[in-house]
């Protein structure tokens, strides 16, 4: 194979619109769902930060806290969307009692990859240190979708990051930056071979995180589903327990309208 054909297979693979259903009506539908989930019952928005992109909305259940939460960061390959993307995906947490964040990061090109790691992390950290306050009970879990789950797990390996959260829900995420060096998707995180080796989840150790619960769909790009997988068995190999789960008919976009039927919400220990 040369190494244009290389490329174009690499871009492809790492397409997800080419799988999906139909990539846009998902868009649409969970933003109209989002809308109307803000309408009926707006959210707090709060700022973790000085800048204009540093904000997040706390979506909380009825009746009297404190609540655990559940912090989200949105997909678009980290140059697109923002939190109001996932504010529709509240409604099945609000429903067991949980709370929940959308929260929001700067975007490519304008800031790096690492940028958008540090900020990401200094939003989790913000909730973290403020769940009193915010009537929340400092049970926390932290998930994304897509590149959003790329940012959850690096987020949690900054050693800066409180070492409370109880798991991570990673639902169709990129873990291995590498493939991606060329590729139009690359282009505007201006990656080399060693930031994209010292930015990928599958290039670091895993030990001390916390429970990694993995979500596909199945109409995922099959790269996406290895990626998981191999982030799994790493997982074992550096002690920490994973568990993966395939979504039959899903795909890259309406998984997040269906992920939470996945999800097990049983009590698991934090990292010490």
């Amino acid at each position: 194979m040369s190494d244009t054909q290389s490329l174009e297979a690499r871009e492809h693979d790492h397409s997800p619109r080419r799988w999906a259903h139909d990539a846009e009506a998902s868009l649409a539908h969970q933003a109209e769902l989002g809308r109307t989930l803000r309408e009926a019952n707006p959210p707090q928005r709060l700022a973790y930060g000085d800048a204009d992109h540093a904000w997040l909305h706390l979506h909380r259940p009825a009746g009297d806290g404190p609540w655990p939460l559940m912090i989200f960061l949105h997909g678009g390959y980290w140059k697109a969307l923002d939190a109001t993307a996932t504010d529709f995906m509240a409604t099945s947490w609000l429903a067991r009692g949980w709370a929940f964040a959308s929260l929001n990061y700067p975007l490519a090109p304008a800031a790096t990859l690492e940028t958008l790691i540090a900020e990401s992390t200094q939003g989790v950290r913000y909730l973290l240190d403020q769940c009193e306050p915010l009537g929340l009970s400092g049970r926390v879990r932290l998930g994304g979708h897509s590149a959003g789950a790329h940012l959850a797990l690096m987020s949690c390996l900054a050693p800066e990051c409180p070492k409370t959260i109880e798991a991570l829900w990673l639902i169709s995420g990129v873990y291995d930056l590498r493939p991606l060096l060329g590729t139009s998707i690359a282009q505007p995180l201006d990656l080399d071979q060693a930031r994209a080796h010292r930015l990928s989840p599958l290039c670091q150790s895993l030990a001390g995180l916390p429970h990694l619960d993995l979500v596909h769909g199945e109409q995922d790009p099959p790269v996406f589903q290895r990626q998981g997988e191999a982030l799994a068995a790493q997982a074992e190999r550096d002690g920490v327990t994973a568990t993966v789960t395939l979504m039959p008919g899903r795909d890259h976009f309406d998984i997040l309208e269906y992920a939470g039927e996945a999800l097990e919400l049983r009590p698991t220990e934090t990292r010490g």
